[in-house]
């Protein structure tokens, strides 16, 4: 009878235990709910979501103040381990119109996740930068472990389309053991794409011509580009 006891208790721990102990994913964001016109920048948080992180400066050459908002789920900040919980983040571009802010592009698949890391950051909070350098939206962020990927991001008005789009991909891989380092830089406004790879003591370039493209600045998925940048690089 305690063998019994035993073994169906086991099978109930089997059953119960990924929804009790697993660690809740990071969400996405509901686009359809950021509204497209607002009085403040905090109005573009949907409920869920907050303002993590807020820059700047003017996007369009209008002369007026326009922003760029990183926005991260309203969850706790820790577990009751008290360990960070990971939450999704999102980039929401916004511009300065007739008095009001007028939403001007939602990404919501181009931010890493709170804890997104990897083993480079351990249980700390992986950190996103954002900034606004001469009207382009610049994003940086890292993550790995023994290898260190390295992105940047860059968004600029394009007024013929009435949108933001990118024309600037940096991608690095960085074997922090071995201080070698692989990487590409894209301009898709020019159409021209630098690799370097080290080589000894010597650093070599590689230059090639790519189609000149226009991609919205809510379509980039940074998995995607990243996965993409590590085959080209013969990275896996």
């Amino acid at each position: 009878m305690l063998i019994r006891f035993t073994v169906e208790l086991c099978v109930l721990i089997l059953f119960i235990a990924p929804s009790t102990f697993a660690q809740e994913e990071a969400g996405v964001i509901d686009k359809g709910r950021v509204p497209y016109e607002a009085n403040s920048p905090h109005q573009f948080a949907p409920t869920g979501w907050k303002i993590e992180q807020q820059v700047t400066g003017d996007l369009n050459g209008d002369g007026l103040s326009d922003h760029a908002l990183t926005l991260v789920e309203a969850k706790p900040d820790k577990n009751s381990e008290g360990d960070p919980t990971e939450r999704g983040r999102a980039l929401v571009i916004v511009l300065a119109r007739d008095g009001k802010l007028g939403r001007a592009g939602v990404a919501d698949k181009l931010l890493q996740c709170t804890r997104c890391g990897g083993a480079f950051y351990g249980v700390v909070e992986t950190p996103v930068e954002v900034t606004i350098e001469k009207g382009v939206v610049v994003v940086q962020q890292d993550h790995g472990s023994r290898n260190l990927t390295n992105t940047t991001y860059r968004f600029r008005h394009d007024p013929a389309g009435k949108q933001f789009v990118l024309i600037g991909f940096d991608y690095a891989d960085a074997d922090r053991l071995t201080a070698k380092v692989v990487s590409e830089s894209t301009n898709y406004s020019t159409g021209v794409r630098v690799t370097s790879r080290d080589r000894g003591n010597r650093e070599i370039k590689t230059r090639r011509v790519i189609p000149k493209t226009k991609i919205p600045f809510d379509s980039v998925d940074s998995a995607k580009f990243e996965e993409e940048a590590a085959k080209r690089l013969g990275l896996y």
